[in-house]
């Protein structure tokens, strides 16, 4: 990926020097416009992100703004280059030279199918690469808004659903690479629920406390969120804790994905919630269970087991290059 991202520099680089040569060459004011077109269309393949990804987007007029900003920009960048070119030409006294107009434009626009050849940008942001700064943070508001909206439908479920039809909608809900931000959008959207969502709640436990998502640890700290999900509902608390505690032992390098113990004792020290009818005695189970896993995770945690590396998608991610493009 990182040879991709230097030969992605080389690949923009013709898309500069189409406007200086234009400029070199003497042609006139008139050429900004296709060049403009040349420079959106490869902000539209190698920015995605930067615009809006839905019709519905595109009907806001924040969209439209967002757009014609991002138009601007180019206008003014392409008229730069064209300037540069023009001062250089007149410098060195080329004067007007006889090439066809189509040559410097084809030198732009041969840019956009190799960047694309050699860059895209949605597999890019899920190993964790990034253009510069910018495309990083319009990724993440992105892929923000995406969970946000891709939550909605799980969250409309009734409790009175099945819990084969809640599992399966979540499962294809989170069968997505950037299933740990889809994830924390359902805790946010859990921690004061309107209504109990119980269904819910144990499906996403079941879902995140399963060993082919716990043992490569493909959510970071996705055991937490579990415990975040189904704290304060005892029912829930109850499925948690025993799979809590057999995946603890099967997978002790993966013990600060867990609650902290402290979380856990609070847990078990806080009064349940009235509207449960839970006997007296599977309380006090539930009570013992939530003290046993906390003392559990401490020693995991003190034994100094190496975690073990997560997968590529996360363990590359902080890596991005500083090449910059308006």
């Amino acid at each position: 990926m990182l040879t991709r991202m230097r030969l992605v520099k080389g690949a923009t680089a013709l898309l500069y020097i189409g406007p200086l040569i234009a400029g070199l060459c003497g042609f006139g004011w008139s050429m900004v416009a296709p060049f403009t077109a040349i420079f959106v269309v490869w902000l539209m393949v190698l920015r995605p992100e930067q615009w809006p990804a839905s019709p519905e987007e595109w009907l806001s007029g924040s969209a439209w703004l967002a757009a014609l900003a991002q138009v601007l920009s180019q206008i003014v960048l392409v008229a730069v280059l064209f300037g540069i070119g023009r001062g250089l030409g007149g410098l060195a006294d080329i004067g007007l030279v006889s090439v066809n107009p189509v040559l410097p434009l084809s030198v732009s626009f041969i840019a956009i199918p190799l960047c694309r050849m050699l860059w895209d940008s949605h597999e890019a942001a899920s190993l964790g690469y990034f253009l510069d700064d910018e495309a990083e943070t319009a990724y993440g508001q992105s892929a923000a808004g995406d969970a946000a909206r891709a939550i909605i439908p799980l969250l409309n479920l009734p409790d009175s659903a099945p819990d084969t039809q809640v599992s399966t909608a979540v499962a294809d809900t989170l069968a997505v690479v950037t299933a740990d931000l889809r994830l924390d959008a359902l805790c946010a959207a859990l921690a004061k629920p309107d209504r109990s969502h119980a269904a819910l709640r144990r499906a996403l436990v079941l879902w995140a406390t399963e060993p082919e998502i716990v043992a490569p640890g493909l959510i970071p700290e996705g055991m937490a969120k579990a415990f975040t999900i189904a704290n304060g509902n005892p029912d829930v608390l109850r499925l948690y804790v025993p799979r809590a505690v057999a995946l603890l032992a099967a997978f002790p390098n993966r013990a600060t994905d867990f609650p902290t113990p402290q979380d856990l004792r609070d847990a078990a020290e806080a009064d349940l919630d009235p509207g449960q009818d839970l006997p007296a005695h599977l309380q006090a189970d539930l009570r013992d269970g939530l003290h046993a896993l906390a003392r559990s995770i401490e020693n995991a945690l003190s034994s100094g087991a190496a975690p073990v590396a997560r997968p590529a998608v996360d363990a590359v991610r902080p890596a991005k290059v500083s090449a910059r493009h308006a």
